[in-house]
């Protein structure tokens, strides 16, 4: 795919799997939202929050331009042991920031008249799983913004997607007590390759006839 006329700008850069993929990403420019995201490459561009530094990134997207939200704000619990304080930080870390963002963004690409939003969850947070609830309701909660933003943005030329990840190699992955488990419940009983991932990104940023639209690059996730 050419997409030497696309920029990319990637929110929650500093996540494990964003951080993987960076490096072969091929857009034209690919413009980073992180605090500490630490990462030589002749075309990315490093900022450390989207609102207070939106006019100056708006600049380097007068192209075709795809934004990518990452965000995994939860923390696991069981549902009698999780209060509503907790659950509405896990609301407003994974769901309510990105809507700011994505929101603000339109802005600009209604200007450009036109762009792309991808928005990642999980196919384990769409099915949800034992002491998740707070994880799995903001990546549900994902796909209905993400159908909102298709909806209202659609006469400005802007598509909304929702790219549902299974399981990759990752710290936090490795982390779960029965991975063994996790990897035979999909139907190629393995983890993905993050290649699989920028192709999905490719796809999703060049395919103009794909709007509110659920991708899911899980191995086949049961």
């Amino acid at each position: 795919m050419d997409l030497k006329n696309h920029n990319l700008i990637i929110f929650g850069a500093n996540s494990y799997i964003a951080k993987k993929i960076i490096p072969n990403l091929k857009f034209n420019k690919v413009i980073c939202i992180s605090k500490n995201l630490k990462i030589k490459k002749k075309n990315v561009l490093i900022f450390k929050d989207y609102k207070n530094n939106h006019l100056t990134i708006n600049k380097f997207l007068k192209k075709k331009t795809t934004a990518i939200f990452f965000n995994n704000f939860s923390s696991d619990n069981l549902i009698f042991n999780k209060n509503s304080d907790e659950l509405k930080k896990e609301i407003e870390g994974s769901v309510i920031n990105v809507f700011e963002n994505a929101r603000l963004l339109c802005k600009n690409l209604i200007y450009n008249k036109g762009g792309s939003l991808i928005f990642v969850g999980s196919s384990r947070g769409l099915s949800s799983d034992v002491g998740i609830s707070g994880y799995s309701i903001g990546k549900n909660a994902l796909i209905g913004l993400m159908k909102s933003f298709a909806v209202e943005f659609s006469d400005f030329g802007i598509r909304s997607n929702y790219l549902s990840l299974g399981y990759f190699d990752s710290p936090l992955f490795n982390k779960i007590s029965d991975t063994k488990r996790l990897i035979n419940s999909t139907t190629l009983k393995k983890v993905g390759d993050y290649k699989s991932i920028v192709n999905a990104i490719e796809f999703l940023a060049s395919s103009d006839y794909v709007t509110k639209s659920i991708l899911s690059v899980d191995g086949g996730f049961k």
